[in-house]
């Protein structure tokens, strides 16, 4: 289980590959040395890939509210460098970069991203596996503020954030593991948004099958903290000299399958019951029920994505006749659908070395 991925975290799941396939190549030169009695080399590897691409998209701002479609033309470039030691540990270097201009869509022309993750994982016995790691992420994109906002709303924000992220993973029994992550964010915005600090902790059982199909749940523990934002009154009004805080439980579960051998169809069912309380009188207190679903076919250089989201927010400590008072229970909806063609893109570089 997990969280709603951010649209960042998509696409860098979705651009991992190269470093899964440098992963393999240097598993299987060690698993070469071995055989032939030759000590084992720690392999350095690199790959560039810059892409273009258009296609449409018929949500532009992810809103059941006056939603805009329009087509679009892509572009990204993405870099990975990657260490692998002889004891499985590795260490990994990536950039990403995006560009997304959209031809017929008022309240948003572009969307951009920059993302550069480190990370560095190490194998500790035979079941045992200990991790870290650092991102920083620039976004000029449209995102889902309701958690961390007083409106229930996606807009188009512009900020910076810096991720630190360690974790602990240990394997039960083939195909089954437990994972204990912490997380410390730092999010900038620019304009009206307040910045933050964050604090989570998440545990998960994790199941792998089939063709890195997964199933997993967890509970996750966070706290917000903002810079100036202030508390609020049940009435609304905004407390002078106080600072809030918001503290969020989550559980849930997420299934990722792939239908075929080749992995070209491959499903995502997302289900998570959240509780997010402030530290004042609650008026910002909700529950928020979602559910998420998406249906993704790759093939050929083609990407065709269909995702549909529902769920509800319900604040309990709200009057009925508090002129804010958001409707309880509030239905929320996504649906969104496009299709893509990064045909274009050019050969990726890769070097490797001792």
């Amino acid at each position: 289980m997990s969280r709603e991925l951010h649209p960042v975290e998509r696409s860098h799941k979705r651009r991992r590959l190269p470093v899964l396939l440098c992963l393999c190549a240097a598993s299987s030169l060690a698993n070469s040395a071995e055989n032939t009695n030759r000590s084992p080399i720690a392999v350095w590897d690199t790959s560039v890939r810059a892409t273009t691409g258009f296609g449409y998209r018929d949500n532009v701002l992810r809103s059941s509210v006056a939603p805009e479609s329009s087509a679009f033309f892509n572009s990204s470039a993405d870099a990975s460098f990657l260490r692998l030691a002889p004891s499985g540990a590795y260490l990994s270097f990536f950039v990403l970069g995006d560009d997304t201009r959209y031809f017929d869509a008022p309240s948003v022309n572009y969307e951009q991203f920059f993302s550069g993750t480190a990370q560095a994982v190490t194998p500790v016995g035979t079941s045992e596996e200990l991790g870290g790691q650092f991102n920083y992420l620039y976004q000029h994109q449209v995102l889902d503020v309701s958690e961390t906002e007083a409106v229930l709303t996606r807009m188009l924000v512009d900020g910076h954030s810096y991720t630190l992220r360690p974790y602990w993973k240990h394997t039960l029994r083939p195909g089954w593991a437990v994972q204990l992550e912490g997380s410390g964010l730092r999010q900038l915005y620019g304009g009206d948004l307040s910045d933050y600090w964050e604090a989570a902790g998440r545990l998960s059982l994790i199941r792998t099958y089939g063709h890195r199909s997964e199933l997993s749940i967890g509970y996750q523990s966070k706290h917000i903290l903002y810079d100036t934002r202030e508390q609020y009154d049940k009435a609304g009004v905004a407390i002078p000299g106080t600072s809030l805080v918001y503290w969020q439980n989550e559980a849930g579960a997420q299934w990722r399958h792939y239908w075929d051998n080749a992995r070209h169809w491959r499903t995502t069912s997302k289900f998570s019951y959240m509780f997010n309380r402030d530290n004042g009188s609650g008026y910002f207190d909700y529950d928020r029920l979602l559910f998420s679903q998406q249906l993704r076919w790759v093939a050929g250089g083609n990407s065709r994505p269909t995702r549909a989201s529902a769920g509800t927010f319900t604040r309990p400590n709200k009057s009925a006749t508090n002129p804010v008072t958001v409707p309880t229970p509030r239905w929320i909806s996504a649906p969104s659908a496009g299709w893509a063609n990064t045909g274009c893109s050019t050969p990726a570089l890769s070097a490797s070395g001792t």
